[in-house]
């Protein structure tokens, strides 16, 4: 947008006219571009653009992050409008980063309701000073992601997390699964939980740690990605079964794509898991993306599996199972398709 003199003559003029509310509902839908040459106009519009210019950033490379992160720095009352920091930076660019700068930034951010950051952003130093030195008081949401070593600092010990972070407003969480231990939030709606193989020996203790949390939650999907389809997945919903029995949705979800259904064993393990739980309405035990399309055969055991998940929990509505959806109608399960069952659910596509 280029702004001539009689163009900037008239904007003077309708600001003058026009209250600050819509004008400010007109810079909102407009493009970032536009909004960044209107703060430039005037006082006015610098007033009025500057909170939506800051409100929502996203960063994925180290130099803009650099630049932004310093401009906080030089201009503090700017952090306040910052609602929502996502730093999606790539693994081979990490080392690149300010991490110095990202923090000293993120201290000042008091009104932050969403943060988002990779598992590769911050070393256990720095992993350590977010932590222990920045509030996150007003935190509704997030994708965070701490070094391993951070967590696991004492050997196979989840429970021994010495830093304990406190997110009182926090509604959803998307994060590696051991984190849970180290935090308190008590109203959580949705949890989304990645696993890896330093958690495999603490995933009680994590599932017991949200448990916690959500007792007067039974609505609260239970998410879970994990890296394979034995062992670990079959003590998550062991575990599950157990601590959280009043879990309406669950989901259980491939990291990777191995292009691979799921075994007969693993189905028969969720069979006979199931009657623990005491409300389950939707399970989905999803395929990976780069599997084969299901043959007649495969359809045709998939049924029998929901089915046999419908007598072991007489509570569920609908399923999820390999690449089809499935809903219970008049007591039959019939096939339905996936985009539906996740709208149903309440769920969406993951994107792994």
């Amino acid at each position: 947008m280029v702004l001539t003199r009689r163009a900037h003559r008239e904007r003077m003029e309708i600001s003058r006219w026009l209250p600050n509310e819509i004008l400010v509902h007109i810079i909102q839908h407009s493009a970032k571009a536009d909004q960044a040459t209107l703060a430039r106009v005037s006082k006015l519009f610098h007033a009025l653009c500057l909170p939506i210019l800051y409100r929502v950033v996203e960063f994925k490379d180290p130099h803009s992050t650099t630049v932004f992160c310093s401009g906080i720095i030089e201009n503090p009352s700017r952090a306040d409008a910052v609602r929502s920091f996502v730093l999606d930076v790539p693994y081979q660019y990490c080392c690149d980063m300010r991490d110095d700068l990202v923090l000293a930034s993120l201290k000042l951010m008091s009104r932050l309701d969403h943060l988002s950051f990779s598992e590769f952003t911050f070393d256990y130093r720095h992993g350590r000073i977010l932590l222990e030195e920045i509030n996150f008081l007003q935190l509704t949401s997030c994708n965070i992601w701490v070094p391993d070593d951070l967590i696991y600092r004492f050997p196979a010990q989840a429970s021994d997390l010495s830093v304990r972070v406190s997110l009182p407003h926090l509604e959803f969480y998307h994060g590696g699964a051991a984190f849970v231990s180290g935090i308190d939030a008590i109203c959580l709606k949705e949890v989304q939980l990645t696993w890896y193989s330093a958690d495999d020996a603490n995933v009680d203790k994590i599932v017991t740690s949200l448990s916690s949390m959500t007792l007067t939650k039974p609505h609260l999907p239970f998410v879970s990605c994990h890296a394979y389809w034995g062992g670990p997945c079959h003590q998550i919903m062991d575990s599950v079964s157990m601590r959280m029995p009043h879990t309406k949705t669950l989901r259980l979800h491939p990291m990777r794509d191995y292009g691979a259904l799921l075994s007969q064993d693993t189905i028969l393990h969720a069979t006979e898991c199931l009657p623990q739980f005491t409300g389950l309405l939707y399970l989905a035990m999803e395929w990976s993306k780069g599997a084969f399309p299901t043959s007649g055969a495969d359809k045709h055991k998939d049924r029998i599996a929901v089915e046999g998940w419908g007598e072991a929990c007489p509570t569920l509505e609908a399923c999820c199972l390999n690449h089809s959806g499935w809903r219970k109608v008049d007591g039959r399960w019939e096939e339905y398709p996936i985009k539906k069952f996740w709208a149903l659910a309440g769920l969406c596509d993951l994107g792994y």
